[in-house]
């Protein structure tokens, strides 16, 4: 029931959680983890047949993948670990085992 008088308006459409839940949301949110791949593998062909291909990383000791990646991600991956190793580098986000980001940067 509403019990603030009828000029104050509303911003939000229910009451804000608590701090408990909006810290849990939050440590919910930040999950996601941050590494750079040491070294990774192509999927040539998918498996499962019919699935897209995978991209695989070694990051923070785990392997993690990204599906589907283009060609223009592999091949700056490719420059990154292979060709410029000592001037580039591939930072990941990452979900458990899912890559959710990728950027190739200058060391």
């Amino acid at each position: 029931m509403e019990t603030r008088p009828p000029q104050q308006p509303r911003t939000a459409p229910v009451d804000l959680p608590g701090p408990g839940a909006r810290h849990e949301a939050f440590v919910a949110a930040v999950a996601v983890g941050v590494g750079v791949a040491t070294s990774y593998w192509v999927e040539l062909v998918s498996y499962p047949p019919g699935s897209g291909s995978q991209l695989w990383f070694l990051v923070d000791g785990n392997w993690r993948y990204l599906d589907s990646p283009s060609a223009a991600t592999l091949a700056s991956v490719q420059e990154a670990l292979c060709e410029c190793s000592d001037q580039l580098e591939v930072a990941v986000w990452y979900e458990n085992d899912i890559i959710v980001g990728l950027v190739v940067r200058s060391k």
